[in-house]
């Protein structure tokens, strides 16, 4: 009976540890553990990128609250620091290879406020833009139509596709960016195409040249680029920076709140000036 009963205690007292576990001690995570798992996941280290990819300002090592965001802005630093967030994890993040080498103005403002709070800064976005599950790109491929056939590139970031069912294309892509620009071929046709999330413009040229493309979709383009889809007279959907961009960081804040059980939200910070362009 002895045995018996101190058999069943063990047993008792091990359930309650593991519950303890799943309840506290598995919602931390440490932060450059975290990074090491994302990189590997989107692959990372073997893209390259104008962004410094992965953790590019170190926090608290334990992790637990993290808002996913598009960029990393005053706004959004503000809200992390009002609701005790410990990480942001952002596509657009705040060190750049080319850009910011000075930390002065609105760059030092930032920096001070994240250091203050002793927040993590990751980022990745070449790799959420490409990435074959969770990718911008290939999200807005899947929303278009279950029948596209994903075709493969390695030469550039556009993702290739073939449209086999152009119906209700319109009311799709009006339904996931509200508002969009178009501009139909003469040709009127829409079947191969190329889908480059952000600011696709200098993959519109290469596009049409090298995979005969006859509709592009992207987030925005300069005034100069305007010219050239005229000229070679193919369909291009238009449909703002932003929109383009949150489901990647969605989908990645998604897939750490399933694997590793900590409180991650989307933080939505839609600029004024795309809000004014799908107002129209």
């Amino acid at each position: 009976m002895a045995e018996g009963f101190k058999a069943t205690v063990l047993k008792t007292v091990n359930v309650i540890v593991r519950e303890f576990e799943s309840l506290y001690l598995r919602k931390y995570m440490n932060n450059l553990k975290l990074n090491q798992i994302i990189n590997k996941y989107l692959n990372s280290d073997y893209i390259k990128d104008n962004s410094v990819n992965g953790i590019q300002i170190e926090g608290k090592k334990n992790i637990k609250n993290i808002y996913t965001c598009v960029t990393i802005n005053n706004f959004v630093i503000k809200k992390a620091i009002l609701n005790k967030v410990d990480t942001l994890i952002a596509h657009h993040g705040i060190l750049w290879k080319n850009n910011f080498l000075n930390i002065i103005g609105i760059q030092k403002k930032r920096i001070h406020k994240i250091l203050l709070n002793n927040i993590n800064i990751f980022a990745w976005h070449l790799p959420l833009d490409i990435h074959p599950k969770i990718g911008n790109n290939v999200i807005i491929a899947k929303k278009l139509n279950t029948n596209i056939k994903i075709l493969p590139t390695n030469k550039f970031p556009v993702l290739l596709c073939k449209l086999n069912n152009n119906k209700n294309i319109f009311k799709k892509i009006k339904k996931q960016t509200r508002n969009f620009y178009f501009h139909q071929s003469k040709k009127k046709k829409i079947n191969k195409i190329g889908i480059c999330s952000g600011c696709g413009e200098k993959f519109l040229e290469k596009s049409i040249l090298e995979y005969n493309i006859d509709t592009y979709i992207t987030g925005e383009i300069s005034e100069n680029y305007f010219y050239i889809f005229e000229e070679y007279d193919i369909n291009i959907f238009i449909i703002k920076h932003y929109i383009s961009e949150i489901y990647g960081i969605k989908k990645l804040g998604k897939w750490i709140k399933k694997k590793f059980k900590l409180n991650v939200s989307f933080l939505n910070s839609f600029n004024e000036y795309e809000y004014i362009l799908n107002k129209k």
